[in-house]
């Protein structure tokens, strides 16, 4: 069992190697040097990698187990769950993820990435020994994936039309910022997106020039001693707050215990408050959307509950620091929720890639803004009040399901050995 983890370990090397090389990006930004990048970018990408030996591990350990078919999904679902919260939590690339490129969609307003994570383990497992049975159950389950025969199931009779635009500076800037802005609103743009973290709101309300003008932004908000980063609607001032804060460029995980590392980096805004679990929906032209900071859209939690119950997703970002490979495997997450959800996002982040993204038919839609490209994209969206299956229910299904799985496996294992 010890030659399979260690099996899987390689396997987790290899791929967290290859998908977050941004990391050392990332970290070399504040300064820290290439070896010393190195070292830290190395120690997380070997801690993502023990999920993959964890799971070659228990595969081993519970190997002619009568539950395995089931089994093999279900671990990766919980180690999967895991990760997303263990020390502060990395929802990052989950294997479900990469249906999105293949079109193998039709699961995700069903159960979500995560759940379509299970369903490739189901496959999988599956496609190991061959009979009649499997090689339909197979069958079945591509063709629900492939076809996405549930797509008409969340549409919203009574929907909006509304023309809203993102605009991607390249650096917070107010006078791009009020350049692209004017350029939007020419285009006929009635709500126009702007990044995460423009500038304290306190700078922003001190300035005139956008004050007839619908805004949807990310800004620092002090209150009392406290300082949130938000995406607020200035027409109303109504904000949700970030919850799920980057470890170390927003908040320090150890408390005062590193304190010394962070002053060695010289982080800007490394000591922000988490904003609450549950938020109230802020509402643009009287339609309540979804607003998502950063990589507050990779979390299923803060996802669903935000998401739930409004009409469309904005969701911000500043994604400059993390190096060239990082903004395509985000906006990768943004088109998954958008399907996931059945309502459009738009997605307005510093420097790229900034996108307006259609749940139904992302291939219709104009190209996105180019990561470095200074500009903006205008279109008309509309919005989707109904909730898909996952929205309503979330993860707790699966993940019922999937300890209920390992369980009885481990209870079969144990009659087993007697």
């Amino acid at each position: 069992m010890i030659k399979a983890f260690f099996r899987g370990l390689v396997i987790g090397l290899i791929f967290w190697s290859i998908s977050i090389n941004w990391i050392f990006d990332a970290i070399n930004f504040y300064g820290a040097g290439y070896f010393l990048s190195f070292c830290i970018a190395a120690l997380l990408i070997f801690y993502l990698s023990l999920y993959f030996g964890f799971f070659t591990f228990l595969i081993k350990f519970f190997e002619g187990n009568k539950f395995f078919v089931l089994l093999v999904p279900s671990l990766i679902f919980i180690l999967e769950w895991v990760r997303s919260w263990m020390i502060s939590g990395f929802p990052w690339l989950n294997i479900g993820i990469f249906s999105v490129p293949i079109n193998f969609t039709g699961y995700l307003p069903l159960i979500g990435v995560s759940g379509t994570s299970f369903i490739f383990g189901l496959i999988i497992v599956l496609a190991l020994k061959i009979s009649i049975l499997r090689i339909g159950s197979i069958f079945l389950l591509l063709l629900v994936g492939f076809l996405s025969p549930n797509k008409n199931l969340f549409l919203d009779e009574d929907s909006r039309q509304l023309k809203i635009a993102v605009v991607q500076p390249v650096e917070n800037n107010y006078k791009i910022l009020n350049n692209l802005t004017l350029q939007a609103k020419n285009d006929g743009a009635e709500v126009i997106i702007w990044p995460e973290a423009v500038s304290s709101y306190q700078n922003f309300q001190a300035s005139t020039e956008f004050a007839d003008i619908d805004i949807i932004g990310g800004f620092f908000v002090q209150q009392d001693e406290k300082i949130f980063t938000s995406i607020i609607n200035t027409s109303t001032n109504d904000r949700y707050d970030k919850r799920n804060l980057v470890p170390f460029g927003e908040f320090q995980p150890f408390n005062n215990l590193l304190k010394n590392f962070n002053e060695f980096f010289n982080i800007p805004n490394s000591s922000l408050t988490r904003g609450e679990k549950s938020q109230k929906k802020v509402l643009i032209q009287q339609i309540p959307f979804s607003g998502l900071i950063c990589w507050e859209l990779s979390f299923n939690d803060t996802f669903v509950d935000r998401t739930r119950n409004t009409g469309f997703i904005i969701h911000i970002s500043n994604d400059s620091w993390y190096g060239k490979n990082m903004p395509a495997q985000h906006l990768l997450h943004a088109k998954a929720r958008a399907i996931e959800s059945q309502k459009w996002v738009v997605r307005s982040t510093t420097d790229g890639i900034s996108d307006i993204i259609s749940p139904y038919n992302q291939k219709k839609l104009s190209k996105n803004i180019p990561k470095g490209i200074k500009g903006f994209k205008t279109e008309t969206i509309s919005t989707n009040m109904k909730n898909t299956t996952y929205l309503i229910f979330g993860d707790y299904p699966l993940l019922i399901f999937s300890f209920i799985i390992i369980l009885l496996a481990l209870i079969d294992k144990k009659r087993n050995e007697k």
